[in-house]
C-alpha cells in the first residue's frame, strides 16, 4: 500500500494537500477502532499481574516480622476480594481472574512452606492448574489460558525431568519417558479444542491466539530436548514417538485456519533440529581415529539444504496467507 501511494504522487504530481488526503483515504496511519479497548484490557491485565507477581514474591520472602495467620489472611483476601471482584465487575475480570490465579499459586506455595507436606514441585502446579481451572473456563479469555498452559507446562516439566537423571537403557517401567511427550501432545490438543470451541474470535483473527502459541512453543521445546536426549542414549522409539509429536504439530498448525505461521515455522525449526541431529547420529557415531572434515562438510549442505528447503517453503506460505 504504501509503495502504490507513493507511485500514484509521482505519477499524477500531487500537491502536498492532495497527498496528504490521499493518506487519509488510505487509513494507513489511522488508530485502530478497537485501540482504546485493548489498551484498557492490556493495563488491566498488567496491573493484575504486577499485583499477582507482588503476593508469589511477598510469599517467597518468608515474612519474617508478620505473624502466620496475618499472611495466611492476607494471601486468602486477595484471593477471595479478586475472586468477587470479577464478579461484580465485568470489565475487570480478566485482570482480576489474573491475579485471583497467582495469588492461589502463592496461597499453594506459602502452604507448603508453612507445613512441609514434603510434596514433589510438580505436585504443586498440578493443584494450582485444577484449582484455578474452574475460572479460567469461566473467563474465555487468552489471557487466563495463557497462563494456565504456563502453570501446567512447568507441572509436566518438574515431573519429567527426573527422566535425564538417568542414561542408562530404557525399561517399560519407566513410563515417564513416553508418557511425559504425550502429556504435551494432550496440552496442545486441548489447547486447540479451547481456543476454537470457547475463545471468541476477534476481528476475524485465530482464536486464542496466544495461548495456542505458548502450548506449541512449549511443547515443541520439550519434545526437541527429548527427542535428542533419547537419539544419542539409543532409544530409538522414543526418538521416532517425538520426531511424529512434532509432525503432528506442523500438521495441526498447517491444517488450521487461518493458519498460525509462527507456529507453522516453528513446527519445521523443531523437525529440521530433530532431522539434523539423526544426520549428526549417522555420521559421526562410529568413532575411531579418522578425519571427519568430509562429514562436518556433508553435514553443513545438510543443514543448509534442509533449513533453506524449510524456510523457502514457510515464506511462501506467508505469502499465500496474506493475499488470501
Amino acid at each position: 500500500m504504501h509503495e502504490l501511494i507513493h507511485r500514484l504522487v509521482a505519477e499524477f504530481s500531487l500537491t502536498p494537500d492532495k497527498t496528504t488526503r490521499l493518506w487519509q483515504l488510505s487509513k494507513r496511519h489511522a488508530p485502530s477502532p478497537a485501540l482504546g479497548q485493548h489498551t484498557e484490557r492490556g493495563l488491566g491485565g498488567l496491573a493484575g499481574l504486577l499485583l499477582g507477581l507482588g503476593v508469589i514474591f511477598w510469599v517467597a520472602a518468608n515474612w519474617q516480622d508478620q505473624t502466620r495467620q496475618f499472611k495466611f489472611l492476607l494471601i486468602q483476601a486477595v484471593l477471595l476480594v479478586s475472586v468477587v471482584g470479577a464478579l461484580a465487575w465485568p470489565r475487570g475480570r480478566t485482570a482480576l481472574l489474573l491475579l485471583a490465579t497467582l495469588a492461589l499459586g502463592g496461597l499453594l506455595a506459602f502452604i507448603g512452606q508453612t507445613y512441609q507436606t514434603g510434596a514433589d514441585p510438580w505436585q504443586l502446579f498440578a493443584a494450582w492448574a485444577g484449582l484455578g481451572l474452574l475460572w479460567v473456563v469461566a473467563a474465555r479469555s487468552d489471557v487466563l489460558w495463557t497462563l494456565w498452559v504456563l502453570i501446567v507446562g512447568t507441572g509436566i516439566a518438574l515431573w519429567s525431568g527426573h527422566q535425564f537423571s538417568v542414561f542408562g537403557r530404557w525399561s517399560w517401567r519407566d513410563y515417564s519417558r513416553y508418557l511425559a511427550p504425550m502429556l504435551w501432545a494432550l496440552l496442545v490438543l486441548v489447547i486447540a479444542l479451547v481456543s476454537r470451541l470457547s475463545l471468541p474470535a476477534r476481528n476475524g483473527k485465530a482464536h486464542g491466539h496466544y495461548a495456542f502459541f505458548t502450548a506449541m512453543l512449549l511443547a515443541l521445546s520439550a519434545w526437541c530436548t527429548y527427542g535428542l536426549w533419547n537419539l544419542f542414549s539409543d532409544q530409538a522409539w522414543l526418538f521416532v514417538l517425538n520426531a511424529a509429536l512434532a509432525s503432528g504439530a506442523a500438521a495441526l498448525a498447517y491444517v488450521t485456519r487461518p493458519r498460525p505461521i509462527a507456529v507453522l515455522a516453528m513446527s519445521l525449526l523443531a523437525l529440521n533440529v530433530l532431522f539434523l541431529g539423526l544426520v549428526a547420529k549417522l555420521l559421526f557415531s562410529d568413532g575411531g581415529s579418522r578425519d571427519y572434515t568430509g562429514q562436518i562438510f556433508l553435514f553443513g549442505l545438510i543443514a543448509a539444504a534442509t533449513v533453506g528447503v524449510t524456510g523457502t517453503w514457510t515464506y511462501k506460505m506467508q505469502r499465500l496467507e496474506q493475499n488470501q
